[in-house]
């Protein structure tokens, strides 16, 4: 690895079906490298980094998820927010953090963070970013000035050195628009419906992280008493109407995404770099069609989308190009936000999404799953020393 100009921690942030590494699944499988690579481990002993895997709602919002991150990262009790625990359908607070990084702000090493986001990750770790720039008006209006967490005061961008992610949803995908919202909605039932179920059995092995709506109870608090059915009942139909946010399945429309990242606004002071892949390739009829190394099921999906469009949704012509789950064109900046093409080669700029050319691989390779070892952390190492190339 070259000379680094910053050497400020690594935070990888899951998307979707995140694993948390305290679980007993994770053992079996870990997010960032599959059932046979690790990549924390890997950067932390051959690289030299010092990494952070923070576990997020596996199936909640970006709004959410920043939240969860901001705790995870300084400690304390997650606060949801006055306004938008109202408007998703949630408990305000949740889950309890020790605090990973609590000097995060001190001189040195610790001054600033580097966050790369994997899939549903990257608009997570996008408005995580923006939310410590600019805050939050509507907590603000909403909640007495002596109640209001430090987080949606905002003012806290410049502890943010980078901003790198991998395959983002960031415009949401085709796939979800495909689905449609009657199959949306009934996954949601039938997921929330298992976790009230099983949710508090099952947690040491995968944490489903339902508590904010009480399907279960908050794991950080031994002593919390679980929620009543009548509780539970209302969790399921408040997260099947988090239509406009709070539920990760509607969040990935093109049309909720963008409503949710619409008026993001770069931080100067801040790197942005997208990482897209793509596994197609165009072919007849202007279609899209799936490479031949790309894995199986994603070969299906990856046809699918490479064919469909659906204009009243935001799915043009442009976004046939795909890694199987999310479409190349929202894999960049948010909605209305400009991006420029960049290579390896190019220097890199503050306070402006670049984007860097395709991986070619599909939407897990960035997880390692069926790639071997060497062909996955070579790539991965590529990421992160292009981040440790940025100066200050």
């Amino acid at each position: 690895m070259k000379a680094k100009a910053n050497n400020y921690p690594i935070i990888l942030v899951h998307g979707f079906l995140g694993v948390d590494p305290k679980n007993y699944f994770s053992k079996l499988y870990r997010y960032f490298g599959s059932f046979t690579k690790d990549l924390e481990k890997h950067w932390e002993k051959d690289c030299g980094a010092d990494v952070y895997q923070p576990s997020l709602g596996p199936f909640t919002g970006m709004w959410e998820r920043s939240c969860e991150l901001y705790a995870y990262l300084f400690g304390g009790t997650v606060d949801y927010g006055v306004y938008h625990s109202k408007e998703h359908g949630i408990n305000r607070f949740g889950r309890t953090y020790p605090g990973v990084l609590k000097d995060l702000g001190t001189p040195g090493d610790h001054a600033k963070i580097n966050l790369i986001g994997h899939s549903f990750g990257g608009p997570t770790v996008t408005m995580f970013s923006w939310i410590m720039e600019a805050g939050s008006k509507e907590e603000l209006d909403a909640t007495p000035a002596d109640e209001v967490s430090d987080f949606f005061k905002g003012g806290k961008g410049n502890l943010i050195h980078s901003v790198t992610t991998l395959s983002a949803t960031n415009r949401g995908t085709s796939a979800t628009v495909f689905a449609g919202d009657k199959l949306l909605h009934t996954i949601s039932r039938v997921l929330m419906t298992a976790g009230s179920k099983g949710g508090d059995l099952l947690h040491n092995v995968y944490d489903l992280y339902f508590d904010p709506w009480n399907a279960m109870k908050d794991p950080t608090k031994p002593g919390a008493k679980k929620a009543s059915v009548e509780e539970k009942q209302a969790g399921i139909k408040a997260y099947e109407a988090a239509v406009n946010g709070g539920n990760i399945w509607y969040e990935m429309l093109p049309r909720v995404s963008d409503a949710m990242l619409r008026g993001w606004k770069a931080n100067p002071n801040t790197y942005y770099i997208a990482r897209p892949a793509c596994g197609t390739h165009k072919g007849k009829m202007g279609f899209q069609y799936p490479d031949k190394h790309i894995f199986p099921m994603f070969k299906v999906t990856g046809l699918i989308m490479g064919i469909y469009i659906k204009k009243s949704e935001l799915v043009e012509k442009s976004w046939r190009p795909n890694d199987g789950i999310v479409n190349v064109p929202s894999m960049g900046a948010p909605v209305g936000v400009e991006e420029i093409q960049v290579t390896r080669d190019d220097t890199l700029k503050k306070g402006i999404w670049q984007v860097m050319p395709p991986q070619n691989w599909d939407h897990q390779g960035w997880a390692g799953m069926f790639i071997n070892k060497a062909e996955y952390y070579g790539v991965m190492d590529d990421v992160l020393e292009s981040v440790f190339a940025l100066p200050d």
